[in-house]
């Protein structure tokens, strides 16, 4: 029951990526140079495609009689990389034009990061061929923690654009409801950033019992899994939950926002 709610609370997300990917390529298609296609890439990309590719890759680590075979899926979790290797850079791009235009410190930073997803990306594909294993080795954590850092800058800015915008609420210089986007979108990168933790922290437990870092037993795997599967459906719920209320927040609750908004906001 558990693992049939998980499932389709994550189709939800896979479903809202798509569904807020196209919309924000509607608002900036090719060639426009608004921020909004840097995002709706990223929805559709990495949220959408590396999100189903990343459930069919360890698709079989729930059951020995689904389990792929290690050609299929090394190709499925080649994929997924190269995908939100791409995601996330546009992501990056994104979160540089939106909160750091000008700012020249802001470009490096994405350009480093882009250079360690995928440096880290091709010392994967060369030096494990991207095998489906309980832990990898460097460049797969040298990859995940460039990803990390770069949800965790979306987050911290997104906070910050938030509290200066709370700041000119007082002065009624700002909407409340497009303020209290700001703050829903850091929440929902905090969201994903925790998400980040639940894989590594399952395999570090995995390990710690089986004492194997290559191969999957699920007899042993299963109780980690069940364990995990509550954590990121949890946070798979409130990522849709926050999304909806940012991308399409219904009447009722922008009237809730406004309503809570500094009286200056409506002066």
């Amino acid at each position: 029951m558990l693992e049939t709610l998980s499932a389709v609370v994550t189709l939800a997300l896979v479903a809202l990526s798509v569904v807020i990917g196209l919309r924000l390529l509607r608002m900036a298609p090719w060639g426009s140079g608004r921020p909004e296609l840097g995002l709706g890439l990223y929805f559709l990309i990495s949220s959408g495609l590396g999100t189903a590719l990343s459930v069919a890759t360890y698709v079989g680590w729930s059951s020995a009689e689904i389990a792929l075979s290690d050609d299929a899926a090394r190709a499925i979790n080649g994929s997924f990389f190269v995908v939100n290797t791409v995601g996330m850079i546009c992501l990056l791009v994104f979160t540089q034009r939106t909160f750091r235009a000008d700012s020249a410190g802001a470009r490096a930073g994405v350009w480093a990061l882009t250079a360690v997803m995928l440096l880290s990306l091709a010392w994967l594909a060369a030096s494990e061929g991207f095998a489906v294993r309980v832990l990898n080795g460097a460049p797969y954590w040298i990859h995940w923690t460039a990803r990390l850092a770069a949800m965790v800058w979306v987050a911290a800015e997104s906070f910050h654009y938030w509290s200066l915008q709370r700041r000119r609420l007082v002065l009624g210089l700002a909407d409340p409801v497009v303020s209290n986007r700001f703050l829903l979108w850091g929440v929902w990168s905090t969201v994903m950033t925790l998400m980040a933790f639940c894989d590594p922290l399952a395999r570090l437990w995995y390990f710690h019992i089986a004492g194997t870092a290559t191969n999957w037993v699920p007899e042993i795997g299963r109780p980690i899994i069940q364990f995990v599967v509550p954590v990121s459906c949890t946070l798979n719920l409130a990522a849709v939950a926050l999304l909806v209320l940012t991308f399409f927040p219904v009447a009722s609750y922008r009237r809730w926002v406004s309503a809570r908004a500094p009286k200056a906001a409506h002066a």
